[in-house]
């Protein structure tokens, strides 16, 4: 059967649908300033492509599956708050992906795949929290890829990958290039670079390495804290350095902290096309690998997850239930101070 598109299906053909053997593709991501040579829509391209390419071979894969995929959702949180961005809250995106994913599963498919180009922690975390809490109260294995596939690139993780598609390994700016940002640095480059190449502005060419300011308090705490986790306080010191630098860029932007607005993060220099298209061979191998792991049951959906999803204080709904028991607490001894006066 062919990729279907869900603008395009009808009603008897949802009625057609068969749990054991439909899934659905669909992408999300915002608009957000790319440095001063890429689009707005740089996150979006890159969810929306991984949505389409995985989607097609998975649909070659399975001719016996119903395909389906379905439209962008133009929303997002954490994106760089400088004029041109679209930002929302976590809780906006989570709860449109919770009634997206009910939808999917009163439909009557069994498998859902939403895919993300952008990096913003709380907006990743919302993605995959979302996916979690539709698998579990729906009936549908529903999943987000991405991070966990996009990280391992920029990490070097998936670098062995990588130099397989080139057919040559990487060089050091461009390995460097890699390590050192994803925010219109190197990778994101390479990708529009392959992608798009007519919306990339040359100037690219002339940009040095840049990175936002990390927030010295955040940093600083991370770094004292992380040998009380043992043998994870490398994790937790990747983890607090993340956010240090995440936080850090939120108040460049709107505060002027660390100096002028920082628009990109690493090396775009380092980037090219021939780049861009390993890395996008990467990221729809790494997406397919995930998809037909969890429709084959080797890997449950809640098992997809990436490094957005260990930092508790960036998960939906954190603060609001932090706050609610500190004020049951404050309740609670309220009450027993007055009945013991």
């Amino acid at each position: 059967m062919p990729l279907l598109q869900a603008q395009e299906i009808t009603y008897p053909d949802v009625q057609r649908l068969n749990r054991d053997r439909s899934i659905a593709f669909l992408s999300a991501s915002a608009l957000e300033v790319h440095g001063p040579h890429l689009p707005l829509g740089m996150d979006m391209f890159m969810a929306r492509w991984m949505a389409e390419e995985t989607a097609r071979r998975f649909a070659e894969a399975h001719p016996d599956w119903t395909v389906v995929l379905y439209p962008h959702i133009p929303l997002g949180t954490d994106e760089l708050p400088l004029p041109g961005s679209v930002d929302g809250t976590q809780q906006t995106i989570y709860r449109a992906l919770l009634a997206h994913g009910a939808s999917l599963a009163q439909a009557g498919f069994g498998y859902a795949v939403v895919t993300n180009g952008h990096g913003g922690p709380r907006h990743a975390a919302a993605l995959e929290a979302a996916c979690r809490s539709v698998s579990r109260r729906h009936g549908i294995q529903m999943l987000s890829p991405s991070i966990a596939v996009l990280y391992g690139i920029v990490t070097g993780g998936r670098h062995d990958q990588l130099e397989s598609h080139l057919g040559r390994p990487l060089t050091e700016k461009e390995r460097q290039g890699l390590l050192h940002g994803e925010h219109a640095g190197t990778m994101e480059t390479s990708f529009a670079l392959a992608e798009r190449p007519q919306q990339v502005d040359g100037t690219y060419r002339e940009l040095e390495q840049m990175g936002p300011p990390p927030f010295k308090p955040l940093a600083f705490v991370g770094k004292a804290v992380a040998p009380l986790f043992g043998r994870r306080s490398e994790r937790f010191q990747e983890i607090s350095s993340s956010l240090a630098g995440g936080v850090g860029w939120l108040l460049n932007a709107r505060y002027g902290y660390g100096g002028e607005p920082v628009t990109y993060q690493g090396d775009p220099s380092a980037a090219s096309a021939e780049l861009g298209h390993a890395i996008r061979e990467t990221m729809v191998q790494g997406c397919l690998e995930y998809a037909e792991q969890v429709v084959a049951g080797e890997l449950s959906a809640e098992e997809v997850r990436s490094i957005a999803s260990e930092a508790v204080i960036i998960q939906p709904g954190f603060w609001q239930r932090l706050g609610l028991i500190s004020a049951a607490a404050l309740g609670t001894a309220g009450l027993i101070w007055a009945l013991r006066r």
